[in-house]
């Protein structure tokens, strides 16, 4: 029975060697798909030289799913890595967090594309899991701030960084294999994959992730070599450890962060009632104004009609919001909203519900 749980996991990779588990005639194939990739250095001499799966060779036309072939001096391993949720929905948003079914998933969808029959999960080793959240904010531009905040934490030795890494997405141990986190605007992202046909999805479901707050943490292949080292299989991990992993991690810099946003529906009406406009126009200038928020005052201005300018000030102005409110970052009426981890949200409809 599939465990279920607020999170879900966003990535696994496993290995299985070459060899028994196998099967001779699928170790054969891989093998004669593999090239050595070998350098030489200015004096003739070899520097190292190394094999490459050839991918086209083996179909990796499907997306959600990747696999190559790794040694580790002493075996060579088919490695199987992707999302779950990707490949079992199409959309790795929302999933689950069962990691027995998630490597099901992947094993059966690398079989269907290596046209072969692969060994049982319990035959493979794990080498990295995500485990990832959704948390609903009120718009797109109390993410950004989120994000800020985010950088700006303490979490002791977890120091957040988003330098040279571009966008505003946070980082946390970047480099580590064995514990790693990460945080960003998951509307962007999405947005970015169905420009490219990646993916299919609709404008509206788009809209609604350009709320959302991801926050994913990893545990990667040396956290899995010392489980091993105790005695316990990856598969024995519950989705109440994988969910207590996740927690443990962003406990000390995410939980409580606090996002300060204005009553939307409030200001609206603030803004129709002292222009005497009707509430479409009330929304729109409530627009500029997050927009104002998230990018800058000067930026809204260079992309923005100069009459729907100057008019959107206008109403701004006279609901009460002054120029020193008009920069970026400073906002009226402001209610706290708070990132809790125990509170992410699992579908489309309880974004909706969170507006």
């Amino acid at each position: 029975m599939i465990q279920s749980s607020p999170y879900l996991i966003d990535w696994l990779t496993l290995r299985c060697p070459l060899g028994p588990s196998l099967g001779e005639a699928l170790t054969n194939r891989i093998r004669e798909s593999l090239n050595i990739i070998t350098c030489i250095s200015s004096y003739g001499e070899l520097v190292w030289a190394k094999k490459a799966i050839d991918v086209d060779a083996l179909r990796s036309d499907t997306v959600g799913l990747f696999w190559t072939v790794q040694g580790d001096g002493k075996e060579e391993f088919l490695v199987v890595g992707g999302s779950p949720a990707s490949v079992e929905h199409g959309v790795n948003v929302f999933g689950g967090c069962d990691i027995r079914h998630a490597a099901n998933v992947l094993i059966r969808h690398a079989a269907k594309a290596l046209h072969a029959v692969l060994p049982p999960f319990s035959k493979w080793q794990c080498r990295r899991v995500d485990i990832t959240g959704n948390f609903a904010l009120p718009d797109a531009a109390s993410v950004k701030q989120a994000l800020r905040q985010l950088c700006l934490a303490d979490g002791g030795r977890r120091k957040a960084t988003n330098k040279h890494r571009g966008g505003d997405s946070v980082y946390w141990n970047p480099n580590s294999d064995l514990a790693k986190g990460k945080a960003y605007h998951k509307g962007p992202h999405l947005a970015y994959l169905a420009r490219q046909g990646k993916i299919d999805i609709t404008d509206d479901l788009i809209a609604l992730a350009d709320r959302l707050l991801r926050l994913e943490h990893t545990r990667g292949s040396r956290w899995f070599r010392r489980l091993a080292e105790t005695g316990r299989h990856w598969w024995e991990l519950k989705t109440a450890e994988l969910e207590g992993l996740f927690a443990e991690f962003f406990g000390r810099v995410v939980d409580g962060v606090e996002v300060r946003d204005m009553d939307r529906h409030e200001l609206v009406q603030r803004i129709a009632q002292t222009n005497d406009i009707t509430q479409g126009r009330a929304e729109a200038a409530f627009t500029t104004y997050r927009n104002i928020r998230a990018d800058g005052f000067e930026v809204v201005r260079g992309y923005m009609a100069r009459s729907t300018w100057c008019l959107h000030l206008k109403y701004l102005r006279a609901a009460g919001i002054s120029d020193a409110d008009l920069q970026q970052g400073n906002v009226v009426q402001f209610r706290p909203v708070r990132i809790v981890l125990a509170q992410p949200v699992t579908s489309w409809d309880e974004i909706r519900r969170a507006a």
